[in-house]
């Protein structure tokens, strides 16, 4: 059983009662794209806690009038960009070991010019002269 079967355990009555959305409202919403209940092998729509509660986020949004479409784009602008969020933090952390990597890199180079200089002293100078 996967993790969304397993919370998904209201079935549509309940999350009728729950949300306070008659169960045809429940259907309306789901045709237009609005919530994705999960379904059993037969069929049976069920619904989390977050499904749920995303109901009444429509239900408020509706009242305040927004129609479905507008909801529809609100939610679908609320995932991209939570998942430009999410490409962020990837990105700053993808940054931050390059950084690490270079500051490593960086040393490397200036620990070998060390091993290159030969530093003489005054003696060995006037030596050669």
């Amino acid at each position: 059983m996967n993790r969304e079967s397993s919370t998904a355990i209201y079935f549509i009555s309940v999350a009728s009662t729950l949300s306070g959305i008659h169960q045809q409202t429940i259907r309306s919403y789901e045709e237009k794209g609005l919530i994705k209940p999960y379904r059993t092998g037969g069929g049976t729509r069920r619904y989390s806690q977050s499904d749920i509660d995303k109901l009444i986020q429509i239900q408020d949004l509706s009242q305040r009038g927004i129609n479905l479409d507008g909801i529809k784009i609100i939610y679908e602008m609320r995932d991209k960009i939570e998942e430009l969020q999410e490409t962020i933090v990837l990105l700053q952390d993808e940054l931050s070991q390059e950084k690490i990597q270079y500051s490593r890199n960086e040393k490397d180079i200036h620990q070998s010019y060390k091993n290159e200089i030969v530093k003489k002293t005054d003696k060995s100078i006037k030596k050669n002269i």
